[in-house]
């Protein structure tokens, strides 16, 4: 039903009868009654913010003009504590977080509608970067999301909002409401600009790298916190609301039948509440993808590639799925990301303890993998574009990188007697590679030779799976020296092998910092590849690294 002036005038005029000589400070209609389809509602929701309300929060049923009149009378400083730091567990910012309608003078709640927005687009931020790492770095996101995403959180902490969730989203008001709420947080998202979020040039919401950045560095406590401040809230919800029914014994019956009730309604019906994660999206040079993306690799790989004959062949890795994807004269590169349960990285592990831990997690190396592919494509590093990808499938579809990967230059050259220009120029650039990255402040965490593509005169970095913000520079510069070392078919350090080290540390010396050489020629870093390089050549390598 609407709201009319002749109910909402007889309605606030009762508040005197309830409660005398109150201070009305605010009104509005709220709940099904204001969102919901026509005639599926009885009933009307008030709720009147009031200055100084002895009683605290009230709630109270009236008949008026043969109306059902359901009054939430609320104490201002219970109100706005409740806005901004959810203190009653959001009880109260329930109503006007859905849409609702304002009675009389609408600055003063519409002022804290949008603060409470801002609060609530902060913390599903924060909640994004905790659940999808380095990827949320390329996350988009619908402004509405951010309304759904919370009501869908609150309606599986406290079911009693789970039917208005519900009845927000039915088929007849649904594009009403939606449009209601991206309005409404396009505004407060817009207020947050270049301090929590961006936005794009469709006005979708991003989230910029120093947020990325901040939450991540408190990922572990950030979550156990969230737990916390979570389970807080639904037990403030239920504490406000037992207090909030308790004058009325008819009134409580209502409420505490009506959840069951609909909640048996909707397992008879099959209802469910609609993913919020509909309106999230990923970043890719093709466009932007669906976070529930759920296509095969064969899917994927058709809505990129339309030209036949389509082949889809094994490329390398025994860890990850790799394959190269060849339609007419176009390549790409096709990985599926497996989890590590494999004896080799288990050992890895525990050879390297202390000086590096490998993700074995397949989602969280491919998070890695996107986020800093992303970052560094930013600040014009040479990187692989992302053409596709599904996290639930575990698919990134990759530009296929012409060339040969620098194992194949190294394993030559540190057999070699001399170097020509050439390859003494190869082994520059790719220091100063190196050194690039760590500029920006990443480290790869896999730096061997392989993972490095030589093509048009540029040194592209084509697995970033370990990589991340921050992390161990020392550890890259010694894989990626020690680990050459292990290519040479003499068990001593060939001429060859000593023009590329030099040639490498004079590379990186060029931007990067002198003491990540010093550190990689600490023997923690010796103990760990001496499993590949014999002793006497490790123990070479790390003298030209130490004497920088």
């Amino acid at each position: 039903m609407s709201t009319s002036s002749e109910i909402a005038e007889t309605a606030l005029g009762k508040v005197e009868e309830i409660s005398p000589s109150v201070q009305i400070v605010a009104s509005c209609a709220y709940g099904p009654s204001v969102y919901a389809k026509p005639d599926s509602y009885h009933g009307f929701d008030l709720m009147v913010i009031c200055d100084g309300y002895p009683e605290g929060i009230r709630a109270h049923l009236r008949t008026v003009n043969n109306h059902e009149v359901r009054y939430l009378l609320v104490d201002k400083e219970l109100f706005e504590s409740d806005v901004h730091n959810g203190a009653l567990g959001d009880f109260i910012t329930d109503k006007i977080l859905y849409p609702y309608e304002t009675l009389g003078k609408s600055e003063y709640l519409d002022q804290h509608a949008l603060q409470l927005r801002k609060r609530i687009i902060a913390e599903e931020v924060r909640n994004l970067v905790y659940e999808y790492g380095e990827m949320s770095r390329g996350l988009v996101a619908k402004p509405e999301f951010f309304g759904l995403a919370r009501m869908r959180t609150r309606a599986r902490i406290f079911p009693p909002s789970m039917n208005d969730y519900l009845r927000l989203l039915e088929v007849a008001v649904k594009n009403r409401n939606l449009a209601d709420l991206k309005s409404s947080f396009f505004e407060a998202a817009e207020t947050l600009e270049g301090d929590t979020v961006e936005l794009d040039e469709d006005n979708n919401v991003t989230i910029p790298d120093h947020v990325v950045d901040k939450s991540l560095k408190k990922k572990s406590s950030g979550q156990a916190i969230n737990i916390l401040e979570q389970s807080r809230r639904a037990f403030n919800s239920y504490l406000t609301r037992g207090r909030t029914v308790f004058l009325s014994l008819d009134l409580l019956a209502r409420e505490l039948s009506g959840p069951f009730k609909a909640q048996i309604e909707r397992i008879a019906i099959g209802k469910e509440p609609e993913d919020p994660k509909n309106l999230l999206y990923v970043r890719t040079a093709s466009g932007l993808v669906s976070i529930n993306e759920r296509s095969s690799l064969e899917e994927i790989v058709t809505t990129i590639q339309t030209r036949r004959p389509l082949t889809i062949v094994p490329l390398a890795g025994v860890l990850n799925e790799v394959f190269l994807v060849t339609s007419g004269k176009e390549r790409l590169v096709a990985k599926r990301f497996t989890d590590w349960h494999g004896f080799k990285w288990f050992t890895l592990n525990i050879v390297s303890f202390g000086s590096k831990i490998f993700s074995v997690s397949g989602k969280s190396r491919m998070t890695n993998e996107y986020g800093m592919n992303r970052y560094l494509a930013k600040r014009k590093l040479s990187v692989p574009e992302i053409l596709h990808i599904s996290l639930n499938e575990r698919i990134l579809l990759e530009q296929y990188i012409p060339g040969k990967s620098l194992d194949h230059s190294i394993s030559s050259i540190v057999n070699q007697a001399t170097l020509t220009s050439d390859q003494i120029h190869l082994m520059e650039d790719l220091g100063e590679t190196l050194a690039r990255i760590h500029d920006v402040g990443v480290s790869i965490g896999d730096s061997k030779p392989e993972n490095f593509v030589a093509t048009d005169g540029a040194i592209y970095i084509v697995d970033l799976e370990q990589a991340g913000k921050k992390g161990d520079y020392a550890w890259d510069v010694a894989e990626l020296v020690y680990y050459s070392g292990h290519y040479s078919r003499n068990p001593i350090l060939t001429p060859g092998a000593i023009e590329l080290t030099k040639a490498f540390i004079r590379g990186y010396c060029k931007l990067g910092n002198r003491t990540e050489l010093m550190k990689a020629a600490g023997v923690k870093y010796l103990k760990v590849f001496s499993m590949w390089t014999p002793p006497p050549i490790l123990l070479e390598m790390s003298k030209m690294l130490r004497e920088e």
